[in-house]
């Protein structure tokens, strides 16, 4: 057992840590800094990171592992490295070279930003706050934070989000941006097995609130469209395959009829909407009901005429993309909605009703005894800040990358405003600048002298908390985004672009442009189908700019009609539905509202009630009361994804794993019945046995109807 004094010896003889941001943006400046370019060798000799743990005389193999996956992660940020083989001995890989050409990681001159248009494109940030490119548009907004030009005032009081709920969206953009061919299992509607298929990637795109993939099938060699909630299992890379090139005639199809640059997502989102167009349902729905009011709000983005009005009956016509995906949402509204045509889409409500109403007919089936629930998750979890999460690698390298052109631009600027400017703590701010002031390239003698090193006014620093940059190495100006951040930002706007306050198309076309020139690669084919917000949420938005009180008449989620008189908070968007957050006289709290649940909604000539700064809004739409019950649900696995928005707990796999066992908390039996009826086939109530029986009335009330409209004329002698 080693000494005392052998213990320090041994401390003072290991290497100091270097974090991998650390080595992660000492690798970059090296590379910036060199216009021959630096081998392996050099690299791992010298370069912070690498060289304290380098043997010159020994193996560096899990160095060299190390290297390759930083590689990889640089470029992951579209970092444009560069790999240079020697002319003397081209193919070698022993004496490649690396390096990061300066003209292609700077953003190009001509690109810049006008206050009103980065208002806009953080807006558009912040439309992935969650799913797999919020990291993409989040790492755009510190770059474009680096810059230095302050947003004006954003759209008030709105908060919109793009899910990504399919679990085949991040391999599948993953493979769009590095051009690979992927294979997976899809289930084509009106067929009970999926088939195998192999294609190339070539956009997603969302449309009337859902994901598809448009691509080219290698197998047909023709553009198939896909939806993402129809591929089941993984989507796998296919190894050393590689896209077939496009025939003549694909290309030339690929390029008709499109208006916006014959982009693939142009192509997909036309042929979709002309899809849209040409099917067209007629149903017949229960005035005052919930498929009422919310089917009617569709119908008057549609621009639809009512067809018939019988007092009793409404009847409705509705465009549609997919029969099957329309026959499950009205599926779920029972008795509320009769569909007359066309035959296909009624006999498939139907036989969704069958399902349902035979699942929840038997006895309560029996659950697996003996098991002790978990401990219920509090109500109101709470949250932390996104500023105060760990951040990873990628995130803190890209910040440092930003940082510094800002500091060079500021000149002169205090911790404080660092901190406000980007949306970090002070601390963080502080920890930040201090890692850059000691960070630097090799330079000639390879040993990171004061001249290789960024410096600042440390007295300035560390006495009045002030950030002056004397010297700088590398880098001075801006990143370019990557692919994948240019493409959030794009997505963004294009989901942006439905409202009032952003109809100057052609200035959001402009604002496209410039990302595209700003990016280091073409950005990846991710297109989102204008929507219309409907004149709701003008109202709604002119009583939350004004300041004033909004009243309407509301059907609420238990079938209910109310009048309601709101303090407007916060208007949101979820894909395609619209939402207001709002101090509810009534309830007295704040509530959650579907604008298309809302009737005759004006603005009063009240002004809006004085409410605490801090009033709470929660992140999540939708939050749980100690009223809520505990239904026990049974479903295939790979269906859990369904249910995300419900926050399904408890989840135990059944048998092998292929079905599982989940509890929901829901606050009534009206959102229950339509959730379970909307999925008939899919999802099955296990107990408590009112909450079958509630299932089993809803479905064969609705069946009922068909029965009854199905009867032959009584004819009399």
């Amino acid at each position: 057992m080693p000494t005392e004094s052998e213990s320090e010896r041994q401390s003072e003889n290991k290497p100091p840590r270097v974090t991998a941001p650390e080595r992660l943006f000492s690798l970059v400046l090296a590379l910036v800094a060199t216009e021959s370019g630096l081998t392996k060798a050099d690299i791992l000799a010298s370069v912070q990171g690498y060289r304290q743990r380098y043997s010159s005389g020994g193996s560096n193999e899990s160095l060299e592992r190390q290297f390759e996956r930083d590689k990889d992660d640089i470029r992951e940020l579209g970092i444009p490295l560069e790999t240079i083989e020697p002319p003397d001995d081209p193919g070698s890989n022993h004496f490649l070279r690396y390096r990061i050409p300066k003209g292609l990681y700077d953003l190009p001159a001509d690109v810049t930003f006008t206050p009103d248009e980065v208002s806009l494109l953080k807006l558009a940030g912040t439309v992935w706050r969650e799913g797999s490119l919020s990291g993409e548009s989040r790492r755009a907004l510190m770059k474009l934070d680096s810059l230095g030009v302050e947003s004006s005032e954003p759209v008030l009081g709105y908060a919109p989000l793009l899910r990504t709920k399919d679990h085949s969206f991040e391999p599948l953009s993953k493979a769009l941006d590095r051009a690979q061919v992927v294979v997976f299992l899809y289930l084509k509607p009106g067929e009970t097995k999926p088939k195998r298929r192999v294609v190339a990637p070539r956009a997603l795109v969302q449309h009337e609130g859902r994901w598809h993939l448009y691509a080219t099938d290698e197998v047909a060699h023709a553009p198939r469209t896909f939806l993402l909630s129809r591929i089941v299992g993984a989507v796998a890379v296919l190894p050393n395959a590689i896209p077939a090139p496009l025939t003549v005639e694909m290309a030339a199809d690929a390029n008709a009829g499109t208006t916006t640059g014959a982009t693939d997502g142009a192509r997909a989102l036309a042929e979709l909407d002309a899809l849209w167009a040409s099917n067209t349902a007629r149903i017949v729905v229960v005035p005052g009901s919930d498929a009422a009011v919310r089917l009617g709000a569709r119908q008057a983005a549609q621009k639809l005429d009512t067809v018939v009005d019988l007092s009793t009956e409404l009847v409705r016509s509705l465009h549609f993309t997919d029969l099957n995906i329309l026959a499950d949402e009205l599926a779920g509204f029972g008795p509320e909605v009769l569909v007359e045509s066309p035959l296909a889409l009624r006999t498939a409500v139907q036989s969704r009703l069958v399902a349902a109403r035979d699942a929840h007919s038997a006895a309560l089936p029996l659950v697996t005894p003996g098991r002790v629930p978990r401990r219920r998750a509090p109500l109101h979890p709470t949250t932390t800040k996104a500023a105060s999460q760990p951040r990873v690698a990628g995130d803190q390298l890209t910040l440092l990358l930003s940082l510094v052109p800002y500091l060079i631009d500021q000149g002169r600027v205090t911790v404080t405003e660092v901190a406000e400017h980007f949306g970090l703590e002070p601390t963080r701010v502080r920890a930040l600048v201090s890692l850059i002031a000691l960070s630097g390239i090799p330079g000639e003698t390879r040993q990171y002298l004061h001249g290789d090193l960024f410096d600042i006014l440390w007295d300035e620093f560390e006495t009045n908390d002030r950030i002056v940059l004397t010297h700088q190495v590398a880098i001075d100006d801006s990143p370019r985004f990557s692919a994948r951040e240019a493409a959030a930002l794009i997505a963004g706007l294009q989901y942006l672009s439905a409202l009032p306050d952003n109809a100057d198309l052609d200035a959001i076309a402009s604002l496209m442009a410039k990302l595209t020139r700003g990016a280091s690669a073409q950005p990846i084919q991710v297109a989102v189908a204008q929507r219309d917000a409907g004149t709701t949420r003008d109202i709604v938005q002119r009583a939350l700019t004004a300041g004033m009180q909004v009243e309407f008449d509301y059907l609420n989620a238990r079938g209910g009609q109310e009048h309601r008189l709101v303090d407007p908070l916060r208007i949101e968007s979820v894909d395609s539905d619209w939402y207001l957050r709002g101090w509810c006289h009534l309830r007295e709290a704040v509530r959650t509202f579907r604008l298309d649940r809302m009737t005759d909604p004006r603005v009063t000539a009240v002004p809006r009630s004085t409410h605490p700064t801090d009033l709470p809004l929660p992140d999540t739409l939708f939050q749980a009361s100690s009223d809520d019950v505990d239904v026990r649900l049974e479903l295939a696995t790979a269906a859990l994804p369904l249910l995300a928005d419900y926050r399904p707990e408890r989840s135990e796999p059944v048998g092998s794993g292929v079905r599982t066992r989940t509890t929901l908390r829901v606050a009534h039996s009206h959102a229950l019945k339509r959730l379970v009826t909307g999925l008939a086939g899919i999802v099955t109530v296990l107990e408590p046995a009112e909450s079958r029986r509630v299932v089993f009335d809803w479905a064969a009330a609705g069946l009922a109807q068909y029965s009854a409209a199905e009867q032959p004329p009584v004819t009399l002698d």
